[in-house]
């Protein structure tokens, strides 16, 4: 061997972490990349003719009216995007991409903060040496790196062109900061999340609760979140929109699909479509579950110090909305996926999970990208309901094993 190969092999093995994590963003890149070119029918018929709706109607301009489903801190983004010259889908993607990085990189921190201050909250990290720093600095670094390469996460930026990963961002950020006590700025990124999508309802059930067992803010923080939602129409309103457009678009889209469930797993498709007839049923059988789940935290408190617990409870009540409201549809799992890959990295008990959501995700992604048709298989919908159910007395369990005896 020459001395030059074995300067180059040599710098390889110690720098494999380094070399492996680039290799892995590169892919991830690169699979981005191949799919610029892809066309859903979403952005064939809805984003790109909303953006040159948008570009025709001067830009910022085009504010003074609604266009599409936007919401308006989104709408107002496009209105920027607008005065780009570049392609209106790349554009599009561009963002998406943009903030899957921003959403592995948060995932990767929640992963950090807890190997570093322990699952039960005790600030443990200046009893750690470097070692071990370096150690749950790699492994942080991989976390991102398998969020990154998840082929929903690609797929839905990349191909679709949607922007799940910004809502789901700034629900991870929201949920970080709660636990970490800045109560202020959890409810500023709630209200950013909320700007985004109409879909971050699925983690209200979860701060509710949080609320009424912690104790630890006001419900006036909620008004925060309100004035960020607010506010993220402020160019609009400088163009004329009125001053309650933020909510009436919601109100508008919550109108829009009336059907129980779309191209998705959901609990219902066992029993059927029948909208008229099962919504207010399916509403009420979430509340409940959302009740007692509440209920039961409010007899295991302890959860409020477990950082485990604390972030597999917010999955219980994502999936529980997910898997029984109405109207749901493909891409209103993309945050759940992301909740069971994070608790998954904490504790490989729970990686099953999300690699089954995950997979049914990819499914149904699949048959609306390439086949341009809905599936809603029964026997999905079987397996999705009873891993949910598997989900949720696992986590009982566990709440239940943790729980303090009387008289410790």
């Amino acid at each position: 061997m020459t001395t030059i190969e074995k300067k180059i092999i040599d710098f390889i093995v110690n720098r494999r972490h380094l070399l492996f994590l680039a290799f892995v963003i590169l892919v991830g890149a690169v699979i981005r990349l191949a799919g610029r070119n892809f066309m859903s029918a979403d952005m064939l018929y809805c984003l790109r003719p909303w953006f040159d709706q948008i570009r025709d109607s001067g830009g910022l301009s085009a504010l003074s009216s609604q266009v599409g489903d936007y919401g308006l801190l989104y709408q107002t983004i496009i209105s920027l995007m607008t005065y780009v010259d570049v392609f209106s889908a790349y554009q599009y993607k561009m963002l998406s991409v943009a903030f899957d990085v921003a959403m592995a990189v948060m995932v990767a921190v929640i992963y950090r903060d807890i190997k570093l201050h322990g699952l039960s909250g005790k600030d443990v990290g200046h009893q750690v040496d470097s070692d071990y720093r370096k150690s749950v600095l790699f492994q942080s670094c991989v976390v991102a790196a398998v969020v990154w390469l998840l082929p929903t996460v690609i797929v839905n930026s990349a191909y679709w062109g949607q922007c799940d990963s910004m809502y789901t961002f700034f629900c991870l950020a929201t949920l970080y900061w709660l636990r970490k006590g800045s109560f202020v700025t959890a409810f500023v990124f709630l209200g950013l999340a909320f700007s985004c999508k109409l879909q971050t309802i699925f983690f209200v059930p979860f701060i509710g609760t949080y609320y009424l067992v912690s104790k630890r803010f006001s419900v006036f923080n909620v008004l925060i979140s309100v004035a960020v939602l607010w506010l993220s129409g402020a160019v609009a309103f400088a163009y004329g929109r009125s001053l309650l457009e933020p909510w009436t678009i919601y109100c508008n889209q919550a109108a829009d699909y009336c059907e129980m469930y779309l191209n998705f797993s959901s609990s219902w498709v066992i029993l059927g479509n029948d909208y008229s007839a099962l919504k207010w049923f399916a509403i009420l059988i979430t509340l409940s579950l959302v009740v007692m789940g509440a209920f039961v935290c409010m007899n295991n408190k302890h959860f409020l110090d477990e950082k485990e617990d604390f972030y597999c409870i917010a999955a219980w009540f994502v999936w529980t909305m997910v898997l029984f409201l109405p109207s749901m549809h493909d891409r209103y799992a993309y945050s759940l996926d992301i909740m069971l890959f994070l608790i998954g990295f904490m504790h490989r008990r729970y990686l099953k999970y999300a690699i089954l959501s995950m997979l049914i995700g990819f499914y149904h992604y699949g048959y609306y990208l390439i086949d341009d048709r809905y599936e809603e298989p029964i026997v999905l919908a079987a397996v999705y309901l009873l891993a949910y159910l598997h989900f949720t007395m696992t986590l009982y369990k566990q709440l239940k094993e943790r729980q303090p005896v009387v008289g410790d």
